[in-house]
């Protein structure tokens, strides 16, 4: 049925060949009848007339129609059924809020992208707004496209595969007071609801369409905040633990051994240039034998775009693990940066270090770093060498190490007090004085306390 389109208003009507719809809103059912009615009902976001498509959404799922136009579609990006995006399979308000975390509104050239573009509610804005819409979809410049650190943030949490189960029909409420006569014809579920407060059972199109009162979206933005606060834990568990922390712009690739029919593929370093060159420039590349390698970039960001891209892909046909490396903590280990530097969580196959063992301090003005097993050095030679302060293994000539012992001692404050230097190993401390024992404290002075204050004695005569 064609209408004539004379006036203005009807200008704008919508008219359609096939619907903006994902995959699960179509049902598992390959072979598809679907109905088209022109201008069936008012879109629910711009209130403008469109063609309504229906069908079965499978062959357990209820009839499923169309809820908002196709330009309202076009401008989210999401579906005309469930409006969820149709490139992450997420609520509209998660996808807008991973995109403001990560700026992902602005595109690769620069512009403002039309995904982080907040629609209009008002009547005259939205027209305005359509007619934009409808003047850029006739250009061909309407363009979805959202930064790269955004897009694997988004990849990472996306729903892209099918659920069906939220094609099926919805429950009876016949059934749930007892009423329901259809019996096994009844075209709704004979279940109990769970909970009638629930608030899944409340959502409207309109405050998903614009995220605003989504269920679906904040229980899907709680729990990623658990899992990232689950995940801040046990990190900071294993800093506890092992003591090192989380390198700054160092990546930690690990080859995948699990696998035997890919374990004796090599991944050189050029390998690794070649697939990790695009995220940020490349300031070193660490082999670690055969089991993985550290990537060090100029920045942080560089780093991290790397782990959400290239994690869990194939190099050459062999799986890799990609996370953040680990590098010592001052006092921790012997080794630098990037020697110490390990994988997190153990994902390198092994422990990445290259050497063991706390840091041993300097040792202090006046001691000696070694034994007497490794110094060839007699037993007056090394109190000289402590009185002097002289390094291990130098032997001055007599008039030098004399000059250094008195040297020595007038600048520990010894001089003065006729006493030597005290031998390593501790001994009776002695307090320096004519007397050698300082003398009682002498007691406060109170003057109500004194008999010749105020003329408290008669005076002599």
């Amino acid at each position: 049925m064609s209408s004539i389109k004379r006036d203005a208003i009807k200008k704008k009507w919508e008219e359609t060949d096939f619907p903006l719809v994902c995959e699960t809103c179509l049902g598992d059912n390959p072979y598809l009848r679907m109905t088209a009615e022109p201008h069936g009902k008012k879109c629910r976001i711009c209130n403008t007339p469109f063609t309504v498509f229906a069908w079965q959404a499978g062959t357990k799922g209820r009839l499923k129609r169309v809820e908002i136009c196709k330009s309202c579609a076009r401008a989210k990006n999401v579906c005309q059924v469930c409006i969820y995006d149709l490139d992450y399979g997420l609520p509209v308000a998660v996808r807008d809020k991973i995109l403001r975390e990560e700026g992902g509104g602005t595109q690769q050239g620069g512009g403002l992208s039309t995904l982080a573009t907040a629609i209009p509610q008002s009547d005259a804005n939205r027209s305005w707004f359509n007619a934009q819409q409808a003047r850029m979809i006739e250009n061909g410049e309407l363009d979805h496209n959202v930064s790269t650190a955004a897009h694997a943030k988004l990849s990472s949490v996306a729903r892209m595969e099918p659920r069906y189960e939220r094609n099926l029909p919805k429950l009876c409420s016949f059934f749930a007071k007892g009423e329901c006569n259809r019996g096994a014809n009844c075209p709704f579920r004979h279940e109990m609801p769970r909970d009638r407060n629930d608030p899944f059972s409340k959502q409207n199109t309109k405050d998903r369409f614009y995220g605003t009162n989504d269920p679906v979206a904040k229980k899907m933005i709680w729990r990623r905040h658990q899992i990232e606060q689950a995940q801040k834990k046990a990190e900071a568990i294993k800093d506890e633990q092992d003591g090192d922390e989380r390198a700054i712009a160092t990546c930690y690739v690990c080859f995948d051994t699990k696998d035997d029919t890919t374990s004796n593929i090599q991944i050189s370093e050029q390998d690794l240039r070649d697939y990790f060159y695009s995220h940020g420039e490349i300031a070193s590349v660490r082999m670690h034998q055969d089991k993985g390698a550290f990537i060090e970039y100029t920045t942080g960001e560089a780093a991290e775009l790397a782990i959400h891209t290239m994690d869990k892909q194939k190099i050459c046909g062999r799986k890799i693990l990609v996370t953040w490396a680990r590098q010592p903590k001052r006092g921790n280990s012997r080794y630098g940066i990037m020697d110490g530097a390990v994988a997190v969580g153990g994902q390198g196959g092994g422990d990445a270090r290259v050497g063991e063992g706390p840091v041993q301090p300097m040792a202090p003005p006046g001691s000696s770093a070694n034994n007497n097993k490794k110094d060839n050095v007699s037993s007056k030679d090394k109190n000289d060498h402590v009185a002097t302060c002289l390094p291990v293994g130098f032997t001055p000539s007599a008039q030098v190490a004399a000059a250094a012992k008195a040297r020595a001692i007038t600048t520990s404050g010894l001089a003065n007090t006729g006493l030597a230097a005290p031998k390593p190993g501790g001994g009776a401390i002695r307090r320096v004085g004519a007397a050698g024992i300082r003398g009682a404290a002498p007691k406060p002075y109170y003057p109500s306390a004194d008999p010749n204050r105020l003329g408290t004695t008669a005076p002599t005569k």
